[in-house]
């Protein structure tokens, strides 16, 4: 079963965080004249499998189609679903580039609070689930996955002027996709403009999403940051919603003067705007716009070259281009490794970290111009990284294993040391295989993302910052219990309430209550032999928009709830009868859980009056 798919959304916390920490630069006054800029469309394709209009129209697209990004349930789901995964392999064989989707929660800095799929709200625990979705991504739909969107951006550097507590939880995951599939393209969606802290954050970043009539008449915070209107085109996405034939030009004429190297321009419109794409006229047209009619190919840029190499990386620098160059783009051993805006007048540099000591790489750069031409690639330079001179960190002390569920457990060790070197990272291996990369002052996690009634043998090794690492620490070996996914399932019915109740025993993305409010099970979304006029998802109710077989659901408000508690896994849902659109005698209702957790139904029952 597809669970509602997720607005790719700015900030549900943005006025908090903005209030929390330093607030966005002012913008550059911006040109008018519209540049012969070559862009690429990019899709946020929360689409289901099923709807082929919309997929036959995104892989049917010309090369101006640059990625896609999919998502199976708030993340990569916790198993592989077959019908996604034909439908990725097929994107992936029409020439896109596919992009698991990542929820990272604003790392918990939001108001109120994001909580993880086991409850948790703090920073660390939100790395550790986007690193587990992260590894899901790519061990269930392997190479025709090409990179990951991370969801829940911030906007501000950290909670406090001068931090960059927060752009600097972002960078980590980007460095820890690039490190573990090197040549995978990031995103990370603010949703609005950021400041530059943000550069290192991903490859690309989501600097505007919503409304046509907001991206047209945009507020102060709305409109690009001097720094992005002089960096590098391709680090940076706009999406826009609400577009039609009358405003399409507009649009894209602005994404291309707010130096946007990648638009996605979609009539679709709130509460969802990513569940289908455009076709016919106007998706040919948003295609053809992305166009420049220049051709230059730029001129071939020098051969870089490299300061002492450390033993984790190197800092590149070669000289600039003309002002016609856009940017460059960095390759290792042939696989692009990063872009960087052109520097122009001074030299461009860049840094690759993450490497191996005593290894030797092979690096080339490419120029593009604004038209989208790249050059030839520049004479390769070879560089050997340092050795590893620090001292060998001891090993983690005292793993230990405590708070375990059917689905995690809380790990704990005693901190690595090392006589003349800093602790780097740890790295949490589950089953003999690294399973989690985190910094080097994090001693305890909650991990999660196991399955019930399995064994699980746990253990830590540290790195230093010279690309030492240490012995393991001791292995510790759980076995997650095995509840019964749902028990306890409850509904009542009076003349103007209903109300729902169930125990939840595994960690799910979605606690969900179909409901069946005209005792037709030929009507309505058809689960479990209910025919579900209405859906409960979480905290909110939605209405089956045209009463068929179709996951297509309206928001319908209400003044409270409907969620009233989830103390300890046990959901408690009212919801009054007066928004039902006509008061019902009986329900049929079925409860499902699912995302993260394989998915269970319990059910059907019935409350009568």
């Amino acid at each position: 079963m597809s669970s509602l798919p997720r607005r790719l959304a700015a900030a549900i916390g943005l006025t908090a965080l903005i209030a929390a920490g330093s607030t966005l630069g002012a913008s550059a006054a911006q040109a008018t004249t519209v540049p012969d800029l070559a862009q690429h469309v990019a899709v946020p394709a929360y689409i289901p499998p099923s709807d082929t209009t919309s997929w036959n129209s995104i892989n049917s697209s010309s090369s101006q189609l640059g990625f896609v990004v999919v998502n199976v349930a708030n993340g990569p789901g916790s198993v592989v679903d077959s019908t996604w995964q034909s439908t990725i392999a097929a994107a992936h064989a029409h020439g896109e580039k596919v992009l698991g989707y990542v929820d990272s929660g604003y790392f918990g800095a939001s108001t109120p609070a994001r909580q993880t799929v086991l409850g948790d709200t703090d920073s660390t625990s939100w790395t550790v689930q986007a690193e587990q979705d992260i590894n899901r991504w790519y061990s269930y739909y392997g190479s025709n996955i090409d990179g990951i969107f991370m969801d829940d951006g911030m906007n501000t550097c950290g909670p406090t002027a001068g931090s960059n507590t927060y752009a600097d939880l972002y960078a980590h995951l980007n460095q820890y996709i690039h490190t573990n599939h090197p040549g995978s393209l990031t995103v990370v969606n603010p949703g609005i403009s950021v400041p530059s802290c943000y550069a290192q954050a991903a490859d690309i970043i989501v600097s505007f999403e919503g409304s046509a009539t907001d991206y047209l008449n945009p507020t102060a915070a709305e409109a690009p940051e001097t720094w992005q209107l002089n960096a590098d085109p391709d680090k940076f996405w706009n999406i826009v919603y609400g577009v039609d034939q009358t405003n399409l030009t507009a649009v894209m004429n602005q994404s291309k003067i707010d130096n946007s190297g990648y638009i996605y321009a979609t009539p679709d419109t709130l509460p969802n705007p990513y569940d289908t794409a455009p076709t016919g006229t106007l998706w040919a047209q948003e295609l053809a716009a992305t166009a420049a009619t220049a051709t230059t190919v730029p001129a071939t840029p020098a051969k870089p070259t490299a300061n002492t190499p450390y033993s984790t990386g190197v800092d590149l620098s070669w000289a600039s281009g003309s002002p016609s160059v856009a940017g460059y783009e960095v390759y290792r051993d042939g696989t692009d490794v990063g872009e960087i805006g052109n520097a122009t007048p001074s030299a461009t540099q860049w840094t690759d970290n993450g490497l191996s000591p005593s290894t030797t790489y092979s690096y080339t750069v490419r120029a593009r111009g604004y038209d989208g031409v790249l050059s030839a690639s520049s004479p390769a330079l070879s560089v050997t990284t340092d050795s590893a001179w620090g001292a060998t960190p001891s090993a983690p002390s005292t793993l230990t294993s405590s708070n375990l569920s059917a689905n995690g457990t809380q790990l704990a060790w005693g901190a690595s040391t090392s006589r003349n070197d800093t602790i780097a990272s740890y790295d949490v291996s589950v089953n003999g295989a690294v399973q989690l990369s985190l910094q080097g002052d994090i001693t305890s996690v909650h991990l999660g993302e196991l399955t019930p009634g399995t064994s699980y043998t746990f253990s830590v090794v540290a790195h230093g910052d010279s690309g030492t690492t240490s012995a393991a620490s001791n292995g510790v070996t759980v076995t997650t219990p095995s509840p019964t996914p749902i028990t306890g399932a409850a509904a009542a019915l009076t003349s103007t309430n209903a109300h729902f109740q169930a125990q939840y025993n595994l960690a799910y993305n979605f606690q969900n209550v179909f409901i069946d409010t005209d005792q037709n099970a030929g009507t309505g979304y058809q689960v479990d032999g209910i025919g579900a006029d209405y859906l409960i998802e979480n905290g909110a109710l939605y209405r089956n928009t045209n009463d068929t077989n179709a996951w297509d659901w309206t928001p319908v408000a209400l003044s409270s709830g409907p969620l009233t508690s989830s103390a300890g896994g046990l959901y408690e849902w009212d919801v009054p009868t007066s928004a039902f659109t006509t008061a019902p005698t009986a329900l049929n209702v079925v409860f499902d859980g699912s995302g993260n957790s394989t998915e269970y139904l319990a059910g059907p029952l019935t409350a009568s009056l």
